[in-house]
């Protein structure tokens, strides 16, 4: 199709494109997998929003606060003499929201491929592009963040000042400091390999859009994961990081599953180590026996747990469907059975109807269980969740006191611990 042809809807060939991203870890990985198939196409990716024909904005839609930095994202790039594209799970979370701001295409994240129809002439089509094994780097020449990272990224030796200051900072407040935001956004992390195992989500939590944006599972063949898996280990990576909305149910739609693979992984020869993102605590119950084996071989060393919280009342309202204390004792044991193994957690704070001694059960979970890193997040009411009709609503001010709490509680526990943002709260064992 010639150029003087190309409908309206289409991106030029030839176009300069930039890519910025305001998400998770696998929303990363797709920008990433995004640039690698624009520079297949012949696309230039720019830094500098200013030269860019078209910009491609990868939006966050999990909470309400995030969705808002998203939708203030999109408000800022208005300026820009170019048009925008944005993708991510903002367009499925908070339609009605972006809609109010923004009417230019979309792409959704379980509707990725569909760039292809932005293209007038791609040689190699989205689907044919591999998954992304390293996170986007923005390098946004307009931000201090960007030209920060775009230094880092470029300066071998400032790479090496920057790990070696970080090092020294991690042995006072916490190993497992770089993987958890907001440091994880900041610097470039070389060394870590992700394997995008699964996307999708099988539960209808009450307060959750995960699935709305993600959509259902869809677990990637075993096979492919260890292929994955060993060309990392052709290129010199010992850290791998088995990436997913929920890596628990891995499997269960392929006639495979999460022990399944880590078994295979644990067959391959080689020094390296193995990271589990965020793993429902069902699976971390149902898998016990299983994980306690594996864990024996000390190359799994972080698991995420996201809990959200320590009242098994709030937990049925939220259908999490795990008694706290079976959870408490799956950990437990992982624990006894290696002592260096990491173990995160993600709880949620002032979720509707949670009383004082609910909110004091969630604290009580640091007394059982030796967390390495988390994060406490305030109750996001996202319209359009049963969790919305849930009542009564918990007032901010509580929520806000309850925040302040936990803080003051986790630092009397001995963790590094604060408030980002006057929102999460991020905390780290010493």
């Amino acid at each position: 199709m010639s150029s003087t042809n190309v409908p309206q809807s289409y991106i030029k060939t030839g176009s300069k494109i930039f890519l910025e991203s305001f998400s998770c870890t696998r929303r990363d990985l797709d920008t990433q997998k995004i640039y690698t198939y624009l520079r297949e196409n012949n696309y230039t990716i720019v830094n500098d929003p200013s030269k860019a024909d078209y910009i491609i904005i990868m939006t966050c839609g999990i909470t309400k606060e995030l969705a808002n930095i998203s939708l203030e994202s999109i408000e800022k790039f208005k300026k820009f003499n170019a048009e925008i594209i944005v993708a991510g799970c903002l367009p499925e979370t908070h339609d009605r929201e972006l809609r109010k701001i923004f009417t230019g295409k979309i792409l959704s994240t379980k509707n990725l491929n569909t760039i292809d129809k932005f293209l007038p002439s791609v040689t190699k089509k989205f689907s044919e592009i591999p998954d992304a094994n390293t996170r986007w780097d923005s390098q946004n020449n307009q931000t201090l963040k960007g030209v920060f990272r775009r230094i880092h990224v470029h300066m071998e030796l400032m790479r090496k000042i920057d790990w070696f200051l970080l090092n020294k900072a991690m042995k006072v407040v916490g190993k497992n400091i770089v993987h958890v935001a907001p440091f994880n956004r900041l610097l470039p992390q070389p060394g870590q390999y992700y394997i995008s195992i699964s996307r999708g989500c099988i539960y209808n939590c009450t307060y959750c859009v995960i699935k709305k944006g993600v959509g259902p599972l869809h677990s990637k063949p075993l096979e492919q994961c260890i292929e994955e898996l060993m060309c990392g280990l052709r290129q010199g990576y010992h850290s791998f990081f088995l990436e997913a909305d929920d890596s628990g149910p891995y499997g269960i739609d392929i006639g495979s599953s999460l022990p399944q693979l880590l078994r295979k992984i644990m067959d391959i020869q080689g020094k390296f180590t193995v990271k589990l993102s965020h793993t429902h605590p069902e699976w971390l119950v149902k898998y016990k026996a299983e994980f306690m084996e594996i864990f024996k071989q000390k190359k799994v060393n972080n698991i995420l747990a996201p809990i959200q919280s320590g009242s098994d009342r709030i937990l049925q309202l939220m259908a999490r469907p795990y008694p706290i204390k079976e959870v408490v004792s799956a950990l437990q044991a992982y624990k006894n059975t290696d002592s260096e193994l990491s173990i995160g957690v993600d709880l949620i704070v002032g979720f509707p109807s949670e009383t004082e001694e609910d909110f004091q059960d969630t604290l009580r979970l640091f007394d059982k269980i030796h967390f390495d890193y988390g994060i406490l997040i305030p109750f996001s009411n996202n319209e359009g969740t049963k969790a919305s009709s849930i009542e009564p609503k918990i007032p901010k001010q509580v929520v806000d006191q309850r925040m302040k709490t936990a803080l003051r509680y986790l630092r009397k526990q001995n963790y590094v611990a604060w408030r980002f943002r006057n929102s999460s709260l991020i905390f780290y064992a010493r």
